[in-house]
């Protein structure tokens, strides 16, 4: 039987390969996702290497506050430090860093791409820094500066040009006078790094000449690495500093790459699970129609001897070899499709520059097993139905399969409908694991439920086509409600990729209204000034000062910082702010407190975080300032407005060294004429002094913030077209198979007057019909797990649900088109077909 199926296999090489596509384009996907990850965390892992290559200890301050994905803030240090530091036996030489966010603007654009980090730093010209010089000569002085080499050539800087840098504590011109390679490479990660001395980039980025963010150390090679950090600590004798070894500090880098590159791989790998969860609705399609296509060719062997069991393992072993083959040759697509995804991202300057493929045995055998098993899986039940095949069905000369709408499909569909209820329900209710369960049982409902859709949708629109387009178009509707089964299956696929899409269409469309909604009702001001880019993070102090100077209406900053709430090991960002103002310019709906109680040691929560948090009005909430200082804030007022922060302190929480951790993001401005053409043309002359940040009415800033969402949407959209790619594969496949079951039918319409082109068009119209019942099922399911996810996250803002009616059009266009567009080979095939050969009984 072994041999027997190896035959069969090889003798049908079409049918081979069209079922291998969709496990080749699903298993392409999560290799290429395994591929991308590990290329990006190796060239960071030897980027940090190179890096730190030299460094033998790393003095830094113990304070810290640790945020999700390596997002950390930590405290710094004296610089007097470094004198200690150089002093210590062993140590050859020494040197001070300071880092952080530096925006650099050239010729009125900023330097590098809205995305990755901006950085300012120290140029110290030591062998032993990572950084050495491309060009040029390193910086002298309060004005001049180097800048790497990937953000030079790609923003076209050259020596002796003349930049704009804009900092937390300033802004200023400087002329670069290097550029400069990081660790041997021009890239660095597609960060932006602009480099001074050290008392400049002390003024400019910590706005401290007396402190620094770590001291490097370099051993004379004489002790070990432990050695040495243990002697620095020793001489340091402060428990607020810590001293790591090079080899610590490497991999603490490394460590926090991978903790951030964690949620793209764990997003991207989301998304290759749905690709093969598309793609399993074709596999098993393609093995139902196979088992009854066989189902003669079984019948003969169970008649010559052949037990339920062998022809059960045949076809077993026929998914066995789809499995194996197609996750082998998806895995080499998705080395290719890694290899382009890197290239793009390196031409767009957000890759890791020239580094070669990471290719890790882990995610190959991985991608091979998922895509195989799922492949077994899927053939599962056409391998028991065809070896239930009794040996007289060898006498019968059609395939049937009637596997279609029996009662054990309405039971499996109802009790899914009746759990998906009863889990969201529970979920809605307070455990959101309930909500898995009742998206799962959803889908489980669509594949039981699909031939009671597919079916009266294919019969009603039999006479429709056949006044439409005549005996093609009655022919259509009948064939594709023939087997209702395989008709849903298909559009199944489909189904999935559409209420993926109108699921997040929906949550997009809720996020707009909700943020209207909430911007509308909560802030009463006119204007709001904000950083041109996510990475430029902040607005200059100097420029809340100019507006205020300018007298230009109610001027109110809203500060960020990281904190440590109670308990919590993790940082929380908390807004900061100036109660006086907010009484003026937000409209929150507090059921105690409110914004006049606000004090320096008071702290307002949003009712939910209260809850969480257990507690009320006049309790005490313990905090942890990045400093290491402890405060004690009193619940002064509980608010029910959602969509903007959970927790408002007072500005005045932040002094000393945590008033340098914070940051304003955002400037709202009311105006006492309201806006108007004068106000906005006062305004925009101070802002555009400053190139990193803008100013927007109220409507421009919601409009912004509309065109933010639409970014990520788009993002995830392409992401989603490859399940959708996938379900048009299955049409095909499904469609070519279906011509070749009907091919002695075909011959005979062509025998007695069929035209070529009628015959095109009844497949044609079959292929639409499939399209339209996968719309009308992926616009249900779509729609209702679009109201899943907003009412989930009713708590955090989305407090309106809207359907996006635009974009379910546009989808269900896209729908028949692609639809139509995969009837094309099948079409052609079909009209070819030789009548004579056709209607041959011998």
């Amino acid at each position: 039987m072994f041999k027997l199926s190896l035959k069969h296999i090889l003798s049908r090489k079409g049918r081979l390969i069209l079922t291998a596509l969709a496990v080749i384009a699903g298993t392409a996907f999560l290799n290429g996702v395994f591929v991308f990850s590990d290329t990006i965390k190796g060239s960071f892992d030897r980027l940090f290497a190179s890096a730190y290559e030299h460094t033998d200890a790393f003095v830094r301050s113990a304070n810290v506050i640790e945020g999700d994905f390596g997002n950390d803030t930590r405290d710094r240090i004296d610089l007097s430090l470094l004198g200690v530091v150089e002093s210590v036996p062993h140590v050859e030489s020494a040197f001070a860093d300071v880092q952080g966010t530096a925006a650099v603007v050239f010729e009125g654009k900023t330097v590098g791409q809205d995305g990755p980090p901006k950085y300012g730093s120290v140029w110290s010209g030591s062998a032993n820094s990572p950084w050495s010089l491309k060009e040029g000569r390193g910086p002298e002085g309060p004005n001049e500066a180097v800048i790497d080499g990937a953000s030079a050539k790609k923003s076209g800087i050259e020596i002796g040009d003349t930049v704009t840098v804009t900092t937390l504590e300033a802004q200023r011109d400087f002329t670069i006078v290097g550029i400069a390679k990081f660790a041997g490479s021009d890239s660095t990660g597609g960060a932006t790094f602009v480099l001074f001395d050290l008392p400049t980039a002390q003024e400019m980025v910590i706005g401290d000449t007396t402190k620094v963010d770590s001291i490097i150390v370099v051993g004379d090679g004489t002790v070990s690495q432990q050695e040495l950090a243990d002697s620095v600590q020793a001489a340091i004798d402060d428990p607020a500093v810590e001293t790591l070894t090079g080899a610590e500090i490497i991999k603490e880098n490394q460590d926090a790459v991978e903790t951030s590159l964690s949620f793209l791989t764990i997003f991207l790998t989301i998304f290759a699970v749905i690709s093969l969860f598309v793609g399993s609705f074709i596999i098993y399609n393609v093995f139902s129609i196979s088992a009854a296509q066989r189902e003669k060719e079984n019948a003969l062997l169970r008649a010559v001897g052949a037990s339920r069991s062998q022809v059960t393992r045949s076809m077993f072993i026929e998914a066995l070899i789809v499995g194996l083959g197609g996750s082998v040759l998806g895995s080499l697509g998705g080395v290719g499709l890694a290899f382009v995804i890197l290239t793009g991202l390196n031409a767009a300057g957000f890759g890791p520059g020239d580094t070669q493929l990471t290719i890790h045995v882990t995610g190959f055998v991985i991608t091979l097993i998922v895509g195989t098993v799922v492949t077994m899986l899927c053939a599962v039940v056409p391998a028991i139905r065809s070896g239930r095949v009794p040996p007289l069905a060898a006498m019968r000369d059609v395939a049937i399969d009637r596997a279609d709408v029996s009662m054990k499909r309405k039971v499996v569909g109802g009790a899914s409908v009746l759990i998906a209820i009863a889990s969201v329900a529970a979920g809605l209710g307070g455990d959101a694991r309930w909500l898995g369960v009742g998206v799962a049982a959803l889908f489980t409902a669509l594949i039981a439920l699909g031939p009671f859709v597919a079916g009266p949708i294919a019969r009603l629109s039999s006479p429709a086509l056949g006044k439409l387009r005549g005996a093609a178009g009655t022919m259509a509707g009948r064939n594709a409600a023939r087997n209702p089964k395989r008709t849903a299956l298909t559009a199944g696929a489909l189904a999935v990729g559409l209420s993926l899409i109108i699921g997040v269409a929906t949550l997009g469309s809720s996020a707009k209204a909700s943020i209207r909604e909430v911007i509308g009702e909560s802030f009463v001001g006119d204007y709001i000034v904000t950083p041109s880019d996510q990475q430029s993070g902040f607005v200059p102090p100097q420029l809340v000062q100019d507006l205020n100077d300018a007298d230009v209406g109610e001027v109110f900053p809203v500060g960020f910082s990281q904190v440590v709430l109670g308990d919590d090991t993790k940082g929380t960002f908390v807004a900061a702010i100036d109660p006086k103002p907010a009484e003026d310019l937000f409209n929150f709906d507090f059921t105690d407190g409110g914004f006049p109680q606000l004090t320096a040691d008071g702290v307002l929560l949003q009712k939910d975080k209260a809850s969480s948090l257990d507690v009320g009005m006049g309790d005490t909430l313990p905090v942890r300032l990045i400093d290491g200082s402890l405060v004690t804030l009193t619940v002064q007022g509980i608010y029910t407005t959602g969509g903007y922060t959970d927790i408002l302190v007072n500005r005045a929480l932040f002094t000393g060294p945590s008033a340098n951790f914070l940051r304003d993001i955002q400037v709202y401005v009311k105006s006492a004429g309201g806006e108007s053409a004068a106000t906005t043309a006062t305004l925009e002359g101070i802002v555009d002094q400053y190139p990193t940040v803008k100013v927007q009415s109220r409507d421009g800033f919601i409009d912004s913030t509309d065109d933010q969402i639409d970014g990520f949407l788009n993002f995830i959209y392409a992401l989603l077209a490859m399940s959708v790619f996938i379900a048009a594969i299955g049409i095909v496949i499904t469609l070519w198979l279906a011509v070749w079951e009907r091919r002695r039918e075909l011959g005979l319409l062509r025998a007695v007057g069929m035209t070529r082109r009628q015959v095109r068009s009844s497949v044609l119209w079959e292929s639409i019909i499939t399209g339209i019942v996968g719309v009308v099922m992926g616009t249900v399911l779509g729609t209702t797990l679009g109201w899943i996810i907003v009412k989930s996250f009713e708590d955090d803002g989305l407090g309106v649900f809207k359907a996006p009616v635009g974009t379910i059009s546009v989808a269900a266009i896209g729908v028949f088109l692609l639809a139509a567009a995969a009837a094309f080979i099948p079409a052609r095939k079909a009209a070819k077909a030789d009548m004579l050969d056709a209607i041959a009984t011998t």
